[in-house]
């Protein structure tokens, strides 16, 4: 059965199955949160290093040193490659046009 501690001090609890506040009885198990919230400190970490990695400048949670703007300059050079590419086959496609008469 889940109570919810109202009043330690005078021994109030609420059971949440039948939604009354009762006297606390002796009969309780208490659990420890402690695993619990070592792994919710895990996972607030990897939340963050997923947050860290939407920004270009940000580090990563299992990085190496001095790699903060790597996706940065990750980003620039693959734009810049598409780019190149595109910008070629533009090119091809009004040489092959003018070829063919129709430009």
């Amino acid at each position: 059965m889940g109570v919810v501690k109202l009043l330690p001090e005078y021994g109030l609890v609420y059971e949440v199955e039948t939604g009354k506040v009762v006297p606390e009885s002796g009969n309780m198990v208490k659990y420890s949160m402690d695993p619990v919230n070592a792994a919710l400190d895990k996972l607030d970490k990897y939340a963050d290093d997923l947050m860290n990695s939407l920004a270009p400048t940000g580090n990563f949670l299992e990085s190496f040193p001095h790699r903060e703007k790597s996706l940065y300059y990750a980003g620039i050079f693959t734009n810049m490659f598409y780019g190149f590419i595109f910008g070629l086959l533009v090119a091809f496609l009004v040489v092959i046009l003018r070829f063919m008469g129709l430009i």
